[in-house]
């Protein structure tokens, strides 16, 4: 005798939930706490210096940072303005503050380290010093285009 035959249902397991598919949304709100966290660090700052960069509250900064410690808060989810000028202030696209961190060369994150928070003018003219340099050196190495 059967289950089916004395009326009993056969039980189906329950569709795999979505959230498997894709990132949830705390995994993002972590992941963007993380590269500010580091972000802000590697440049030195404060969090009130990041926030004045900005032009947000420290409580932004400091409730967006609190995500690693598992406090979620109201700024774990922060607006898409917020995060344009948080990555301004830090010298970074918004992808690279929800980017997975990578490893970049050394002697490249000094630099990156040095210009990340300084206003763009300053930014500007370090970038101009560093091409004259560049331009200085290699016309160094080639002989025949040497200044006298």
């Amino acid at each position: 005798m059967s289950l089916k035959s004395e009326g009993a249902r056969s039980v189906r397991p329950r569709p795999v939930v979505e959230e498997v598919l894709r990132p949830r949304a705390t995994d993002l709100a972590v992941r963007l706490a993380e590269q500010v966290r580091r972000l802000r660090i590697q440049a030195g700052l404060t969090q009130a210096e990041l926030a004045a960069r900005a032009g947000v509250t420290v409580e932004t900064v400091a409730r967006l940072e609190r995500v690693l410690r598992g406090r979620l808060s109201a700024n774990a989810n922060p607006s898409l303005e917020t995060m344009e000028r948080i990555g301004t202030a830090l010298g970074v696209e918004v992808a690279e503050l929800l980017s997975a961190p990578t490893k970049t060369k050394p002697r490249d994150d000094r630099l990156a380290a040095v210009l990340r928070g300084v206003s763009p003018a300053t930014r500007r003219r370090v970038i101009r010093v560093a091409e004259a340099l560049v331009r200085e050196d290699r016309a160094d190495a080639k002989p025949g285009l040497r200044k006298r």
